[in-house]
């Protein structure tokens, strides 16, 4: 493997193993965190993406669509898993 290719494929699972880390956080701190000014910061999310595109052909059915939503949380662990990988570049 190249080196090039390695380095993505290190940072590409660093990313996927932050989001996993920051999404399993976020659901364990929304029953740990009274409700209160903290909890609103750390969970309040925000999202993008497409709605979902239905698509009938009559013999098939296609529904098309993502979104993306982040919090603080999750983006403090893709930060930290990110650092924490970097050193097998």
């Amino acid at each position: 493997m190249s080196e090039v290719r390695h380095k993505f494929a290190v940072v590409f699972l660093a990313v996927v193993v932050g989001i996993l880390v920051g999404a399993l956080l976020t659901e364990i701190l929304t029953f740990i965190l009274p409700t209160g000014v903290v909890k609103t910061f750390f969970m309040k999310e925000v999202g993008f993406g497409f709605d979902p595109v239905h698509i009938d052909l009559a013999l098939l059915e296609f529904t098309f669509g993502f979104t993306f939503h982040f919090n603080f949380i999750a983006i403090i662990a893709v930060a930290l898993t990110v650092y924490y990988f970097k050193w097998w570049l």
